[in-house]
């Protein structure tokens, strides 16, 4: 089975100029499980009362050996980058809830699904309705021509050390744009990151 943590990065209502998805792709979560709970042992003292590791909270030295440490195992990370000033290029732009469908939807169609799934996204959504919209259009778009089983789970980043890994992700993915800073994404190996709605 495989494993799928998704997160984002940057604000669509805020001031931010770029909004990011990272995926990253495991089949076995228990990799990126080890490596968030021997950080937070190892650095203890450093992360004080944190109760998870965030990109934006973290010392950089300590991301930069998680990036490290994930590369010792086998991962895949999907990426998409949104440049706000295209935002005008997509419909519905001013619903900041479809937006958000909308963008993800480009990510989805850069994931293929080649095994039963589980995907685990970072919650955002509180409404019934509004999950269940997402995950409709968000598994239409996947690639999964032979019909796999896949399951969207939406829950918050303290219950899932995968998702503290997708964070990190997407986080290094907005710093090389956002903050023009590629010391973090330039350590992760297997990754395929694509600009959207550039055209």
């Amino acid at each position: 089975m495989d494993y799928i943590y998704i997160d984002e990065s940057g604000e669509l209502a805020k001031q931010s100029d770029y909004f990011v998805f990272g995926a990253i792709i495991t089949n076995n979560p228990k990799e990126l499980d080890n490596i968030i709970k021997k950080t937070r042992k190892k650095y203890k003292k450093q992360l004080g009362n944190s109760t998870e590791i965030k990109g934006y909270t973290t010392d950089d030295y300590i991301i930069k050996k998680i990036l490290k440490k994930l590369n010792n195992t086998d991962y895949k990370v999907v990426g998409i980058i949104l440049d706000k000033k295209n935002i005008y290029k997509i419909h519905h732009s001013y619903d900041y809830n479809i937006l958000y469908d909308k963008i993800a939807s480009e990510l989805a169609q850069r994931i293929n699904i080649n095994n039963s799934t589980s995907i685990i996204v970072d919650k955002c959504k509180n409404k019934e309705e509004e999950i269940n919209n997402f995950n409709k259009q968000f598994t239409a778009n996947l690639n999964n021509s032979k019909n796999y089983s896949v399951d969207i789970k939406h829950t918050n980043s303290i219950h899932y050390n995968g998702l503290q890994m997708a964070d990190i992700i997407a986080w290094s993915i907005f710093q090389s744009v956002e903050r023009n800073n590629s010391k973090f994404i330039d350590l992760i190996q297997n990754k395929s990151i694509k600009r959207v709605f550039e055209e």
